[in-house]
């Protein structure tokens, strides 16, 4: 006969396991490879001067495609799914979750290039409004066994995303109230450039990362790699603008 567990002590042997699911991140490795599928498949480029130009996407995937190194993206986000979401970004044209207008097959990826017109960010297009967003609608499909990736090709902005009053941490906070015991990941790739001297940068990244965990993804020589920025409420210099 198996020794009795008591109350107490399985009370907080559920809680420990609660408290290890909710800490653990995604796994870098897993994400460079993720990210480097975006970019080979969906970077949309600038029109005047055909260079990478920014946008921002959210997918949700099986947590296997945010744990496992032997996963394969294209099995949830196919090439021709993400050929129809860099064509709609190269018309400047959003892909969203609205009823009727599914602009993948596997309905779990929403996109969108900065607004022209109304100088909305990307960022925020995706997050708001908090009672309807793009991103309400997204999770609105995920469950516990489920990852969700928010990808911008640059880092959020410190004037606008970060400090005015059209700022996306309230975006931020809506989403992990949503999935408080799911794995979430923000990521970026570039420092947006005119952040790039900011001296308080550090301060405005751990912003973020009070809300949702944070990462870098950096492509270099042709590899993509990826780092948690923040560790002990201490920033990677990985994730900062490189010392000159």
């Amino acid at each position: 006969m198996a020794p009795m567990v008591p109350m107490r002590g399985l009370i907080f042997l559920c809680l420990l396991h609660l408290c290890v699911q909710g800490i653990q991140g995604v796994n870098t490795a897993v994400l460079a490879k993720m990210i480097q599928y975006f970019y080979d498949n969906v970077q949309p480029q600038t029109q005047k001067t055909q260079t990478d130009a920014q946008y921002a996407l959210a997918i949700r995937v099986p947590l296997d495609q945010c744990k496992k190194e032997e996963s394969d993206i294209q099995t949830v986000f196919s090439k021709d799914d993400a050929q129809k979401v860099k064509d709609k970004l190269g018309k400047g044209e959003k892909c969203l979750l609205n009823e009727g207008e599914q602009c993948t097959s596997s309905s779990n990826v929403i996109a969108t290039r900065p607004d022209l017109k109304t100088k909305e960010h990307s960022e925020h297009i995706l997050l708001y409004p908090l009672s309807n967003s793009p991103m309400g609608r997204l999770l609105a499909k995920a469950d516990k066994d489920s990852c969700v990736v928010f990808y911008s090709y640059n880092s959020p902005c410190v004037q606008t995303c970060i400090q005015s009053d059209d700022n996306i941490l309230a975006g931020l906070s809506n989403w992990i109230n949503i999935r408080k015991e799911g794995m979430n990941a923000f990521v970026f790739q570039e420092i947006w450039q005119k952040d790039s001297k900011k001296k308080d940068l550090q301060e405005e990244f751990l912003k973020i990362n009070a809300v949702v965990p944070l990462y870098r993804c950096k492509k270099s020589s042709n590899a993509m790699a990826c780092r948690k920025c923040v560790e002990n409420n201490i920033m990677d210099p990985f994730c900062l603008p490189e010392k000159k």
